[in-house]
């Protein structure tokens, strides 16, 4: 009976992986970035109106024409993590290149197209991001407040003066003292510039006392999509029944071969896409803001949802030049990678040829072997420590390549950037 069990656990994996798909949009509308949607099994484009979506912006090294090591939420479930944990939700993953940084204008372009030609809840959009993303996070949301629900910016900071659209929406900025590359005075200014605002009643600053620029681990805890999930566009309050941060809930991680699917749009599919109609908002909406759950602990509304508050000064793009955040809201560069990444135009499991405009529909992902280059899979019985020896490389290095803390824990199968 319990080797009936695992074949048929085993044999669902394996269906629930291969029904989701990416769909992956590049150097096709030449006034937005390239981008990518996750759909999980059994999403539809046109009637799936109570489908939440998560917005995920990329730090600077995990740019088009950078190969570092990826990360984020598409990667996470690619990587076999639970961290939606039976909540179906799309999840949109834009590509900038490195030398542009994100603009707010262009990313609204791509939220836009999402909107005209996908399914979804349109009161339950979320942003989040790290790095150049915190950056990418804090500057979209302030510039188009009306538009999300709740926001998480990590590691990042803010160009306006006087952001004043983030205290319309539930915000979490996170930043860790100790990030050698972007100044945790980059938040600071953010934060106080928000009081200037008025009412910050929606935000919640976790100034950490240590975790540097590493802090990719956030986008595989399960309770950070959970915190999202309690927030409504219709409904302004900031939630305290979760906190992702002082007790964070990793994602359990389940035998996975991929997200089965990656379809690389041509012209052709794109006009089909076009030509296509979601659902209109309406009752399934309705149904979904009914079920959301809040906090009686809730600090209450900043202000008018529907109102059009506009910040003070210019969304800009952030630029990948560094300069001095102590006196400046740009972030302080190094000549280390701020978080390492792969092309956000290809999955960590799939090869890395990211120049490619159109390829075949069937194209499927393909798992990462030992023999990749600069990348080492976890076996049983290793520890970071045995790996490093074995590969001739510094323990504290590894650690910084793969932006693990000491207290990391591994296990077999896991990916370790080993170069």
């Amino acid at each position: 009976m319990r080797r009936l069990l695992i074949i048929i656990s085993l044999t669902l994996v394996t269906f629930l992986a291969k029904s989701q798909k990416i769909e992956y949009f590049n150097d096709l509308m030449s006034d937005m970035y390239n981008f990518a949607i996750y759909e999980p099994a059994g999403y539809d484009p046109v009637n799936s109106t109570d489908m939440p979506v998560v917005m995920f912006l990329h730090g600077r090294s995990m740019s088009i024409g950078l190969d570092g090591y990826r990360y984020g939420t598409i990667t996470s479930i690619d990587m076999g993590y639970d961290i939606l944990k039976g909540q179906q939700a799309l999840v949109l993953e834009p590509n900038a290149r490195g030398n542009e940084g994100w603009g707010s204008v262009k990313l609204h372009k791509v939220y836009e197209f999402l909107k005209a030609h996908y399914a979804f809840d349109h009161d339950k959009f979320y942003v989040i991001g790290m790095s150049m993303g915190g950056w990418g996070t804090l500057n979209y949301v302030n510039k188009y407040p009306d538009e999300v629900a709740a926001c998480v910016g990590i590691c990042g900071g803010c160009d306006a003066k006087t952001p004043c659209g983030l205290n319309k929406v539930p915000t979490w900025i996170i930043h860790a003292t100790d990030d050698e590359t972007t100044d945790v005075a980059c938040s600071d200014r953010v934060v106080e510039a928000m009081k200037t605002c008025g009412n910050t009643n929606l935000l919640k600053y976790s100034r950490l006392t240590s975790g540097g620029h590493s802090l990719i681990n956030y986008f595989q805890y399960h309770n950070l999509y959970t915190w999202l999930f309690k927030h409504n566009r219709t409904n302004r309050r900031f939630d305290t029944s979760v906190n992702f941060v002082d007790n964070p809930v990793h994602a359990a991680y389940h035998w996975s071969s991929g997200i089965g699917e990656s379809i690389y749009i041509t012209q052709a599919e794109l006009a089909k896409i076009q030509a296509r109609t979601p659902k209109p908002q309406g009752s399934n909406t309705m149904a979904s803001n009914s079920g959301t759950t809040t906090s009686s602990n809730s600090t209450g509304n900043s202000g008018n949802p529907s109102s059009t508050t506009k910040p003070t000064s210019s969304t800009k793009p952030v630029s990948s030049s560094s300069s001095n955040t102590n006196s400046s809201s740009k972030p302080t560069t190094t000549n280390k990678p701020t978080s390492t990444s792969k092309p956000a135009n290809t999955v960590t499991i799939k090869p890395s040829n990211t120049t490619s405009t159109s390829k075949p529909n069937t194209a499927t992902v393909k798992p990462v072997t030992t023999s990749e280059k600069g990348i080492y899979i976890v076996k049983q019985g290793d520890t970071l420590k045995k790996i490093a020896k074995k590969h001739k490389i510094k323990y504290k290095k590894l650690l910084q390549i793969n932006h693990f803390t000491k207290d990391r824990k591994i296990k077999v199968g896991d990916k370790i950037k080993i170069a």
